[in-house]
């Protein structure tokens, strides 16, 4: 995974990416001897950290949900998270039922993403331009209208909150891929 991350990043103007990168760089680099002497407990330390950032159990927690950030009271399960249900809809896509976490949490919008993605791909193969245009045009609105306005928040937590380089590259690559969506979407809808 990681040189294909270089070799993105090397294609990218998102500093963000880019230190996403570097970081996920150093991280393989560091961890490489620990995962290869116990990979169980390399595995377990990153569980750890994981369930102290984003399951409630440390002294930093970071949610991973867009009624948070923008929702009135700032708790689960406000006026974003509908907002979200409701659009999904216009598409009949739902979140995998084994999934547990609310459908404004930063995975299922951003499989939301993919989905759209994949209908744009599809009607493009199809040689239907304009669907696939009204696609990429309902990425770059649930862009503007959701992630673009949470999702920099949830970074800014997750580098206050950790010290471990995957999570801190990861908050940077999700920041950093944002921004080379915004553009890409808007560049493939000019050419159709």
């Amino acid at each position: 995974m990681q040189p294909v991350v270089a070799g993105l990043a090397k294609d990218s103007d998102s500093q963000d990416f880019l230190e996403g990168s570097t970081l996920l760089t150093k991280f393989v680099g560091t961890v490489k001897s620990d995962y290869e002497k116990d990979k169980r407990m390399f595995l377990q330390r990153l569980a750890a950290e994981y369930a102290s950032l984003f399951l409630n159990v440390g002294l930093k927690p970071v949610y991973l949900a867009e009624s948070v950030y923008l929702g009135k009271s700032h708790l689960l399960y406000e006026e974003p998270y509908f907002d979200v249900v409701r659009i999904y809809g216009l598409y009949d896509f739902k979140k995998t039922a084994s999934f547990r976490e609310p459908e404004d949490h930063i995975s299922v919008e951003l499989e939301f993403m993919a989905h759209l993605c994949d209908l744009a791909a599809l009607s493009i193969e199809k040689g239907k331009k304009d669907y696939a245009k009204g696609y990429l045009k309902n990425q770059k609105e649930f862009l503007e209208l959701h992630l673009s306005r949470w999702v920099p928040e949830l970074v800014k937590k997750v580098k206050w909150a950790s010290e471990n380089d995957f999570y801190l590259a990861m908050a940077s690559l999700l920041q950093g891929f944002l921004e080379i969506e915004r553009s890409f979407v808007t560049r493939l809808a000019k050419e159709l």
